[in-house]
């Protein structure tokens, strides 16, 4: 796979992590004080796109790819 193509599987990951940690970052927020489960769940998947998406922007910025 070529430098070009990677490039853009990396920005395409940077866009899907970031759009992950926002919607679930809100789900978690405004869930319910008695839906603990739910809460959690939603964090999990937020914190997930949160190291997705900074992972991915570093790639980017520092030119690894």
């Amino acid at each position: 796979m070529n430098h070009r193509a990677l490039r853009k599987w990396i920005a395409n990951g940077n866009v899907l992590g970031w759009s992950v940690f926002w919607v679930f970052g809100f789900l978690a927020l405004t869930a319910p004080a008695d839906a603990v489960g739910q809460m959690i769940g939603a964090a999990v998947l937020a914190f997930m796109g949160l190291v997705v998406g900074v992972w991915c922007y570093l790639r980017l910025v520092r030119g690894d790819v």
